[in-house]
């Protein structure tokens, strides 16, 4: 979360990594190359994400809400991996293999020696769905907005099925509307929670701000699990996080990109493994799925680097509160280097390998819980844990635009509906995600973009990242599975492809250049669709659907207008 309450501060460079289900590398400014410690195996470069965004406003436009959205049965406990594992290896580099017999409608699909194919027998992650957060500071919502935010029916409708929610240092609800939780789970979103800080006589600071560790001294550890374990029980949560984002510090005294002192508390890596093999079997002997390490950058999972590319002159990098002194925005070996020793020996980051190590903390944990703050990408699961072979499902449970970070805004136009989208695009592409979460519905405190509806300031037109997220959330429903994209060779475009169980197949296109695109697109490794609707979010419209193209021999032909993030949905 790294904005919390007063605080405000994150992200980096809009440069996106990509590799699964997606289009082929431009932008060179990271490599995903390997690191010692296994760091990223894949290969797909970064591409821009458009650049920051210009601050006007959204025009209104039409918006008809799209068409093609199946609702999707919502998806139960399941096992943990969700979906077929991935290698963490480089999934977009060949072309289309031949698929059956063209002929027009429904088939199976057509010939793709060279060009853009969606690979329907080449799966990865399943999609338990798209959330929100109403934590910490919160307003009511009120049923329209609920309605807009959790179904998929009507204009403004984004289909959300996931509210994470906080818990405060005494145990009980810190800051949700108890109208919007009861609204969220009578539209049967599932519940996920976040703690930020235990008690302060249990910090190694004496505070609930400002960092500091959870003390294993006294009773600290079973007070501070035994409310854990009982708030996850009294909501009903399907999964709770263990601590909310254990690599950040709130630092007001620093100054910035740091704002305001907020409920933070640090984990270096060997802490987070003590603390999950202590609290993580009480929650799973309750049936409550764990969410860790939830750390707020993305490449601390795998890596002790920090991220770089802050907005502030003479400060570029991020606050690294753990002090290990290291900082980019791809995971290699040289760079982890130069980290401090003692953050290599265990007293830093890298949070997934050294649960990995530690086999009882790697059982004591369900979900790898991320945020995609400061560096704004996914990274690849890295091929030195489990043999690359992803065994747990990764969930991005909190992202914004925040303070003295690109796309901090206050905008609500294309460009930065544009940029969100490829964040989204990183994550369920290169992070293989199986859900993604945007933080405050309204930007409650900074006049930024952490809202994903509205800004502090600027009235009540929903801003464009609202449905971008969307033209997502909408129509990729729980339980889909993640394919494939592969022979992209245009660099402005990112492409995503899913599939449902009855058939639907969506493809998700975000053209981030300033032309028109137009791209012949197969379908193979599976029954061919009929046609595939266009449902558009540009400068004008809001999902807005257009006419169904026709599959024809196993391809369809995707107009794409420049700055617009297009779904197909294809049936």
């Amino acid at each position: 979360m790294k904005t919390r309450n007063n605080a405000a501060w994150m992200f980096v460079g809009c440069a996106l990594m990509f590799s699964a289900c997606s289009s082929s590398p431009s932008s060179p400014s990271s490599t995903g190359g390997q690191s010692g410690t296994g760091g990223a195996s894949s290969t797909g470069g970064v591409s821009g994400t458009g650049g920051s965004a210009t601050g006007g406003s959204a025009t209104g436009g039409s918006a008809t809400g799209g068409s093609g959205a199946t609702a999707g049965a919502q998806a139960t406990g399941g096992s943990n991996a969700g979906g077929s594992s991935a290698t963490g290896g480089s999934k977009g580099g060949t072309t289309g293999t031949t698929g059956g017999a063209g002929g027009s409608g429904p088939g199976t699909g057509g010939t793709a020696p060279t060009g853009i194919t969606v690979k329907l027998d080449a799966v990865h992650q399943t999609i338990q769905g798209f959330g929100i957060n109403d934590a910490l500071v919160s307003k009511s919502w009120g049923a329209t907005v609920l309605d807009n935010l959790f179904t998929t029916t009507g204009p403004d409708a984004i289909g959300l099925s996931i509210l994470r929610i906080g818990m405060s240092p005494t145990g009980s609800i810190a800051g949700t509307d108890s109208g919007n939780l009861s609204g969220a789970k009578s539209r049967n979103a599932r519940v996920i929670a976040s703690c930020w800080s235990p008690p302060k006589e249990c910090k190694s600071n004496n505070d609930t701000t400002k960092g500091g560790y959870l003390l294993n001294t006294g009773t600290c550890f079973a007070d501070w699990a035994k409310k854990i374990v009982d708030f996850a029980k009294n909501q009903g949560l399907y999964a709770m996080s263990i601590g909310n984002e254990s690599d950040f510090a709130s630092c007001a005294a620093k100054g910035p990109p740091c704002t305001t002192d907020y409920d933070t508390t640090t984990y270096t890596a060997k802490q987070m493994v003590e603390w999950v093999k202590y609290v993580g079997p009480k929650l799973q002997d309750a049936k409550i799925k764990v969410i860790a390490p939830e750390a707020s950058e993305w490449i601390h999972s795998w890596s002790t680097i920090s991220a770089t590319g802050s907005l502030v002159s003479g400060h570029p990098n991020s606050s690294d509160p753990l002090n290990c002194g290291c900082y980019a925005n791809a995971i290699s070996a040289d760079k982890e280097a130069t980290c401090a020793k003692t953050c290599l020996d265990g007293g830093g980051y890298d949070y997934g390998h050294w649960m990995w190590k530690d086999q009882d903390a790697w059982k004591a944990f369900d979900i790898l819980g991320v945020h995609e703050y400061d560096s704004q990408m996914a990274f690849p699961w890295p091929a030195d844990v489990n043999d690359g072979k992803r065994d747990k499902e990764v969930w991005q449970t909190e992202m914004s635009g925040v303070r003295y970070w690109p796309e901090q805004g206050p905008s609500s136009d294309i460009n930065n509906g544009v940029a969100v989208a490829g964040w989204i695009h990183s994550a369920l592409t290169v992070g293989e995600a199986s859900a993604w979460l945007w933080w405050w519905y309204q930007a409650y405190d900074q006049d930024d973009n952490e809202g994903l509806a509205l800004n502090k300031s600027g009235g009540n037109t929903l801003n464009k990242r609202y449905y971008t997220l969307g033209n997502f959330s909408k129509f990729v429903r729980p339980n889909y599975v993640a394919v494939e994209v592969v022979g992209n060779a245009n660099a402005d475009v990112l492409l995503s492809g899913f599939k449902g169980t009855d058939g639907t197949v969506v493809v998700v296109a975000i053209n981030k250049g300033t032309a028109a695109a137009t791209l012949p697109i197969a379908i193979s490794g599976g029954t061919a669709p009929a046609s595939c609707t266009p449902n558009v979010t540009s400068a004008s419209d809001n999902l807005k659907a257009g006419t169904a193209v026709a599959v024809t021999g196993g391809s369809f032909t995707a107009s794409l207008a420049s700055k617009t993030v297009t779904s197909f949905v294809c049936k």
